[in-house]
């Protein structure tokens, strides 16, 4: 089971409610993944970006993660749980 982390950038979009956004994730990755917000000098499998825009660049280098998912849109939720499932298996293999 992967260990993940999320932090939540901005919420210039109201539109993209990003704690929705983050409630699907955890639940379609109940079986391959954990979820804590970030602790200081943890290291993590995976760190989940969720903004609310497209133009924030901010990858949240300070936080110790071995792979970053961002999603910008409700559109982006899909493709990164497939990610994180991916990352999931190719480390249980």
């Amino acid at each position: 089971m992967l260990h993940c982390t999320v932090k939540f950038c901005g919420g210039c979009n109201p539109r993209h409610d990003r704690g929705e956004c983050y409630g699907t994730v955890r639940s379609a990755l109940s079986d391959a993944a954990s979820f804590s917000l970030p602790e200081e000098g943890a290291h993590y499998d995976v760190l989940l970006i969720i903004r609310g825009c497209t133009g924030c660049p901010y990858l949240y280098e300070e936080i110790e993660a071995d792979r970053r998912v961002v999603i910008a849109s409700r559109d982006d939720m899909q493709s990164a749980i497939d990610e994180i499932r991916a990352a999931a298996s190719h480390s249980a293999g």
